[in-house]
């Protein structure tokens, strides 16, 4: 017995002289995320500022570290993911769709690196989460009740660059306007977007390009337009602006914004008075759960697309409770919602289910 006690006795010490001569646990284990920006950059108050949004809240919550590196034209998307690379991070975030093929190169050069595509939905990675959006399902009710709003008969919308990503704006804009004249007997127009004549929608080139929109806008309200639906993020502060000036000038005239991406009311306080409400486009919300995933149970949630719609809050209407809408015209659009989550109402028009074959 006293030989055992012996034998453990110098077990014991050789296992905490083993322990004491092991290299020491690297330090540094936090969660790096690098993301990069499309040209608007931070600041946009619209889906940069979102998925920025969304990383700062993982910050704050799981304390790891993110950074960005601002895009300002379409060159610097491959050199800008490279320098993400080379600082060794945890995951990137694509923002943008016309980043898709740079975002797919780096993908494919870095299969150790989980990366998500903000509005990049076709590209197929197991390490790659695409996040895509049914923003027609939002857009459907702002432009339900811009038609019963309007006083000329006539709505207006523009982009940045024509894509199907900005489409579905557009088009479930459109197409929620027809629904009102299908119900109501009217005959609202909308200028900017026909799906009739995709080729010839109306985009200034630019998503910065605030002075490109206003001067659009002032064409649009030349035309008789007095709601419009800017799918440019932040440039429809010129529309909001050109809307402004003519209420100046014509004290009988009364124009109004639908905002996106973010509410406006929120983000463009100085234009409450223009702003009719916002198809909320909530970004943040997959960058986050991706990340909270990763940290609270080791799982990766990509190899898949992540869509936002109504049925999961991912896209949702901020009306503007001062705009007086009438009761009635909002209890009209509400109607379509659960008909929209169990996808029983077409948000979406004939041709543009056709140009999608």
């Amino acid at each position: 017995m006293k030989k055992l006690s012996v034998v453990l006795a110098v077990m014991l010490m050789a296992a905490m002289l083993f322990t004491a001569c092991k290299p020491a646990a690297p330090v540094d284990e936090t969660f790096d995320v690098c993301m990069v920006t499309d040209s608007a950059g931070i600041g946009d108050k619209s889906f940069n500022d979102a998925v920025w949004k969304g990383l700062q809240q993982a910050v704050a919550d799981f304390d790891i570290n993110a950074n960005y590196i601002e895009s300002k034209s379409a060159d610097d998307y491959a050199p800008n993911l490279a320098s993400c690379v080379d600082a060794k991070p945890d995951m990137i975030v694509c923002v943008g769709f016309m980043m898709a093929d740079a975002c797919d190169a780096s993908i494919k050069a870095n299969p150790k690196i989980n990366y998500i595509g903000i509005d990049i939905n076709w590209l197929s990675h197991p390490n790659f989460l695409g996040v895509d959006a049914y923003m027609d399902q939002s857009s459907f009710l702002a432009g339900y009740v811009s038609a019963g709003m309007t006083k000329t008969g006539k709505l207006a919308g523009y982009t940045g660059f024509f894509g199907p990503v900005v489409q579905i704006f557009l088009d479930g804009f459109y197409t929620g306007m027809t629904e009102y004249n299908r119900v109501h007997g009217t005959s609202v127009k909308m200028l900017g977007y026909d799906p009739a004549k995709m080729d010839e929608t109306a985009a200034i080139g630019s998503w910065i390009d605030v002075d490109a929109g206003r001067a659009l806008s002032e064409t649009f309200l030349d035309n008789g337009a007095d709601i419009f639906y800017p799918v440019c993020g932040n440039v429809g502060a010129g529309t909001a602006a050109a809307i402004v000036d003519r209420e100046k000038a014509n004290p009988d005239f009364k124009g109004w914004i639908f905002g996106m991406d973010q509410d406006w009311l929120e983000t463009n306080p100085q234009y409450a008075p223009q702003i009719l409400g916002s198809a909320m486009k909530k970004m943040e919300v997959p960058v986050y759960e991706s990340i909270k995933s990763l940290i609270e149970t080791g799982t990766w949630i990509g190899g898949k697309n992540y869509i936002l719609t109504l049925a999961n809050n991912g896209t949702e209407i901020a009306w503007n409770p001062k705009a007086n809408i009438p009761s009635d015209l909002l209890a009209e659009a509400n109607a379509y919602i659960p008909k929209i989550k169990s996808l029983k109402a077409y948000t979406l028009s004939p041709e543009y289910y056709t140009s999608l074959r």
